[in-house]
């Protein structure tokens, strides 16, 4: 019954983290994604479609707040390395904490 729960808790924690990380990598390169980079609006963009359709861009919109985002994010064109990163992290260490528990 112990090597059982101790393996579901591994599991949960691997689960949990590469949950996370993915959340975190998602949130972050969505804007980055759409068109919001740290130029500006990318040219035949979906932000692009979209300023083309606001016009002139109020400073405190979503719109300027997704270009904030995209501007400043550290993830932007490295996000997938980044998270890839992470998610390796996560399940190498579950993968550490399982063999310690196994030969221990």
């Amino acid at each position: 019954k112990q090597w059982y729960q101790r393996r579901v808790a591994i599991t949960a924690g691997i689960v949990k983290g590469g949950a996370i990380v993915t959340a975190v990598g998602t949130a972050t390169s969505v804007p980055w994604l759409l068109g919001f980079t740290a130029s500006g609006v990318a040219k035949a963009s979906i932000a692009a479609g979209i300023q083309s359709g606001i016009g002139n861009v109020v400073g405190s919109s979503a719109f300027a707040a997704a270009q904030t985002v995209g501007a400043t994010t550290i993830l932007g064109t490295s996000a997938p390395v980044i998270v890839a990163a992470a998610g390796v992290t996560a399940v190498g260490y579950g993968g550490y904490k399982l063999y310690q528990s196994k030969y221990k």
